[in-house]
């Protein structure tokens, strides 16, 4: 394992030094020179979006939700859809960042909202990554915590680091396919083989409770089950689905392409990947229950069940790849807006990247490079001393989403409102948002529901405080 191990890392670093050459100013770094093909954004888009609460998280939540579990692939999915329509506006309105973005649709105070909510939680999410990433190398290596920690920072932050976005398109294609390879492997030997094998671990006599159609007829069903409802899903399209649509990373990702037909159609190809793997998941979520309980990830679990042992370096690499691939647009995502809270390359944007005579000296280049070691320093020193925070970390997501993805939609669909009215929407929706995350249930039935109740309402408010300050764009009748 170790072996194969360093031998990923030293193809990373390849990548890395390579793609550190080609940069020559700031929009190389940031934005990939505007130059990326569909498939380097399609790529890009399937690694960060199949992150570790996305794979490793849906596939733990198999015991509660069975085969609903496929739902967050496929609600992901189905926000990259609803992305392909505002994906032209927001590709011509966008510079570097989504704060860029809101500063084009709004001004400047929206802007400054978002500059400030959004490095806060994606550096805590960076965070949940390294913790992940730590635990499977604890899992497939005889490291412990704290140096499985700095390793899993030192390698997405050092690749990061070198080339920017040029590394982290290239490294993403790579670990898109290298997690796709690993979920196959894993499905089919457990579709093929696994059942005899959960059998053999479980002591079951009677093959038939420990065969696949006995597992999936007693796991929670697809669509919907008891634990998993219609109003669970519209919840779920709505605090995670949209973070497709609308999120920093998702965008992060548009701006890179070369034009808008090519931005759309990367989004197309990763929603189209995306659906298949939802049900792979979803298979797994259900194959997992059968092993009962287990120590650390059930994935984890059920490859070492189900795959020959020589497979398992390669299934390492693929769960690594799936922390790694989301850890490093998000470690890039919160630093290049703090660069632009900083004015860190903003005295030009990416269709000037010909012009590059006032860059030349490579300072913004290095204080932008400055800003990213230091934000992943402290993500790791946040995963150093909050250990148990994934869970807590992904209500980001939900406050996230109540907060912005209105105001970003309505401005993407050719609407306008005055800044105030805006900032207000953004504030009052991410409030309601974490207080339906963080509220208890109360008694009764509609009590039962208070939280989803304010998550709902974190989006009317936000739509209504919009409309109240709606105003006509200049030129219309």
């Amino acid at each position: 394992m170790n072996i194969v191990l360093g031998i990923y890392l030293v193809v990373l670093a390849a990548i890395a030094i390579r793609s550190a050459r080609k940069v020559k100013d700031v929009p190389d770094f940031f934005v990939a020179r505007k130059g990326a093909s569909a498939r380097m954004v399609a790529g890009s888009l399937v690694a960060t979006i199949l992150g570790g609460s996305a794979v490793i998280g849906a596939i733990d939540s198999g015991a509660k939700l069975g085969g609903a579990a496929s739902w967050f692939m496929l609600v992901g999915a189905l926000g990259l859809l609803a992305l392909i329509p505002f994906a032209g506006r927001a590709y011509s309105h966008g510079k570097y960042t989504l704060p860029d973005l809101v500063e084009n649709l709004y001004g400047k105070g929206p802007r400054l909202v978002a500059t400030f909510v959004i490095p806060i939680a994606w550096t805590g999410i960076v965070a949940a990554q390294i913790i992940a990433a730590a635990k499977l190398l604890m899992t497939f290596t005889p490291m412990e915590y704290t140096t499985a920690a700095v390793v899993s920072a030192a390698v997405f932050t050092g690749y990061t680091l070198a080339g920017g976005q040029l590394s982290i398109l290239r490294t993403d294609f790579l670990q898109a396919c290298l997690i796709i390879a690993g979920l196959l492997l894993i499905a089919g030997f457990a579709l093929f083989n696994g059942a005899g094998d959960v059998a053999s671990a479980t002591n079951n006599a009677t093959n038939s409770t420990a065969s696949i159609a006995g597992i999936l007829q007693g796991a929670p069903a697809f669509p919907f089950n008891a634990n998993f409802t219609p109003l669970d899903l519209f919840l779920l399209i709505l605090t995670y689905g949209t973070t497709y649509t609308a999120g920093p990373d998702i965008f992060s990702r548009v701006f890179c392409a070369k034009d808008t037909a090519t931005a759309k159609k990367g989004i197309a190809m990763a929603a189209a990947t995306l659906i298949p793997v939802a049900f792979i998941i979803g298979f797994l979520a259900v194959f997992g229950t059968s092993l009962g309980e287990v120590q650390g990830a059930r994935i984890t679990a059920i490859a070492g069940t189900v795959l020959p042992v020589p497979l398992i370096p390669l299934v390492a690499l693929a769960l690594l790849s799936v922390v790694l691939s989301s850890a490093d647009t998000t470690l890039l995502s919160s630093s290049v807006i703090l660069c632009g809270l900083l004015r860190i390359g903003a005295e030009k944007g990416p269709q000037n990247a010909t012009a590059r005579d006032t860059q030349n000296d490579g300072r913004p280049l290095l204080k932008a490079r400055i800003v990213i070691l230091v934000n992943g320093i402290v993500a790791l020193l946040l995963a150093l001393v909050f250990t148990d925070i994934i869970g807590t970390l992904l209500l980001a997501l939900a406050v996230y989403a109540g907060a912005f993805t209105v105001p970003i939609l309505w401005g993407l669909a050719g609407l306008r409102s005055r800044p105030t009215s805006v900032a207000a929407g953004i504030i009052l929706g991410g409030a309601l948002a974490l207080a339906g995350k963080l509220c208890p249930p109360l008694p009764g039935t509609i009590g039962s529901h208070t939280g989803d109740v304010l998550t709902i309402a974190a989006f009317i408010v936000n739509g209504i405080c919009l409309a109240i300050g709606r105003i006509k764009p200049i030129g219309s009748p």
